[in-house]
């Protein structure tokens, strides 16, 4: 399987954000990539024009016809959601989603609840997430998550967000990777427990609609 990894920073700033992200819409995209053999961006200050995010369409669209598998992690809870409202190509990136592999599902379809790609990263011992970026001015910013890209594009700091999304495309592909060699998703839960999910193969959204599902009846409020 010929896989590509695939993954969006918005540009909106949000003060102390907290709960539904898409009730602030529109979003606004700062930059996307995708990792194959290289690393591909979009990027423009301060966003993505909605012709330049068709292109981003289009050129996904191109991936896919090449034989391509894109995957992600939870894209379709957010990057093509939001790449779809970005170019209004809804219809397209339905398909897209649909026929992707989201490697978050794999877990969820299964468990029922959602996993961090953290998590799941450690687990495979890829380690975790771009966590340290350069800043412009030589200090090293510890902690960095994709809450804090929007700012920093904002203010001009457009490479310490493409290293944190290089990293987050190069890691999603590599635990894909992982998860087909394998054949499974493991992480540790949070009293560090090993967990784990099979995976005998990397299922498209598509294809995870064919899963029973889950027992979520022990869950206070599932």
């Amino acid at each position: 399987m010929k896989l590509i990894s695939f993954d969006i920073e918005i540009s909106k700033v949000i003060p102390d954000f907290s709960g539904d992200l898409f009730a602030h819409a529109p979003l606004g995209i700062s930059c996307a990539a995708t990792a194959a053999d290289d690393v591909k961006f979009w990027q423009a200050v301060p966003q993505l024009s909605k012709e330049e995010c068709q292109q981003m369409v289009r050129d996904l669209m191109a991936y896919k016809a090449a034989g391509y598998t894109i995957v992600s992690w939870n894209g379709c809870g957010f990057d093509f959601r939001l790449l779809a409202e970005e170019s209004g190509l809804l219809e397209e990136c339905g398909e897209l989603a649909i026929d992707h592999v989201d490697l978050m599902l794999l877990v969820t379809f299964n468990k029922g609840w959602y996993l961090g790609l953290d998590k799941a990263l450690n687990g495979a011992g890829i380690g975790g997430k771009v966590h340290d970026v350069m800043l412009k001015n030589g200090d090293v910013l510890h902690e960095m998550n994709g809450g804090l890209a929007p700012q920093l594009w904002a203010d001009g700091e457009h490479e310490a967000v493409l290293t944190y999304l290089r990293g987050d495309v190069e890691q999603t592909l590599a635990l894909a990777e992982n998860i087909e060699e394998t054949r499974e998703i493991r992480w540790l839960s949070g009293r560090g427990k090993p967990q784990s999910v099979s995976v005998p193969k990397l299922l498209t959204v598509r294809e995870c609609f064919s899963l029973p599902e889950p027992d979520v009846s022990w869950m206070d409020n599932p």
